[in-house]
């Protein structure tokens, strides 16, 4: 079985900082990367001849301009129209770089899968904008060069993460404090605070929220579900009432605001993924913690700590953000 290296669980400049340095194997050591801001659609650039890319026999040779494209959700595809958009969106910002001079080639590095038939399309549309090759290299060729190459893996923002996942108290009770300081801030703060247990079908409970069925399964439960009999204990033992009570707060705050903001969102995949981007954007500390913060807030979910069982609850929330 091939290992996971969990990129979706990286936040975008450190997806670009490991970017950086698999350009630097796969071109050589003149890869540049740019800073953050208006960079002009680059991430990265590299002139010269080509270390190994696509071999060592037929290089690329010229100026080649590296993108990253990165999001925090497992199995998402280069076919969907989110990041088909995000690539047409490219295509003036290279037509201008081909222009002055500065772009034969543009390599794109993203985690999400590479399909059959997309990739096709994608090229043909890079190549159309005037380069002389197109390349876009997504999570399984990235995953394959980690998994062949141990030095690469000494880059992964992640790798001293705890895996297998252990869980500890201490630092269970550090995120709930984070989940508590992400919420306190909200203007509409006074809710009331309780665990809400009442039985209601999982299945049923993803089809009102618009979970899918790929990030339930493959996400929450084979990844996060193992940990809630521990999480549960943790919050039932009355010597840790404290915590409790600012878990119980900090999910009934954060309920109320993705009812508001629910119809924001394509689907509650992508609740999740904005709420634990910008809990640990919050406190960046959190990224050694970042499986633990993923899996509370799934516990939260599965329990209905967060989330809708009623369907009339999403539809006032949409006319409400409307």
């Amino acid at each position: 079985m091939k290992r996971d290296f969990f990129l979706y669980e990286l936040s975008d400049d450190e997806f670009e900082a490991l970017v950086v340095q698999i350009a630097k194997h796969l071109l050589g050591l003149g890869v540049t990367p740019f800073a953050a801001g208006k960079d002009g659609g680059r991430d990265g650039k590299f002139h010269g001849a080509a270390e190994r890319f696509p071999s060592t026999t037929s290089p690329l040779v010229g100026h080649v301009v590296l993108q990253a494209k990165h999001i925090n959700a497992p199995d998402r595809s280069c076919s969907e129209r989110d990041f088909l958009k995000l690539m047409k969106d490219e295509h003036p910002k290279i037509k201008a770089r081909v222009k002055d001079g500065i772009c034969d080639h543009y390599m794109v590095f993203t985690n999400r899968k590479y399909t059959a038939g997309t990739d096709i399309k994608l090229i043909n549309a890079l190549e159309g904008c005037g380069v002389k090759s197109g390349h876009v290299l997504g999570v399984e060729f990235i995953h394959s060069l980690l998994e062949s190459h141990a030095d690469l893996q000494k880059h992964l923002p992640n790798a001293k993460d705890t895996a297998p996942f252990v869980f500890e108290s201490d630092e269970f009770i550090e995120v709930i404090h984070a989940f508590r300081d992400y919420t306190k801030d909200e203007d509409e703060s006074a809710y009331t605070s309780a665990f809400d247990f009442e039985s209601v079908k999982l299945k049923d409970k993803n089809l009102i929220n618009g979970l899918t069925e790929d990030y339930y399964r493959q996400v929450i439960v084979a990844r996060s579900m193992p940990y809630f009999d521990k999480i549960k204990a943790f919050l039932s033992n009355p010597r840790n009432r404290e915590f409790a009570d600012i878990y119980a707060d900090s999910a009934a705050e954060m309920k109320e605001s993705i009812l508001l903001h629910r119809a924001k969102f394509p689907n509650f995949d992508h609740v999740f993924n904005f709420l634990y981007g910008h809990i640990q954007k919050q406190r960046p500390a959190l990224r050694q913690k970042r499986r633990l913060v993923s899996i509370l807030l799934h516990y939260m979910y599965c329990h209905c700590d967060i989330g809708s069982k009623d369907l009339s609850a999403l539809v006032e929330a949409e006319h409400a953000d409307t």
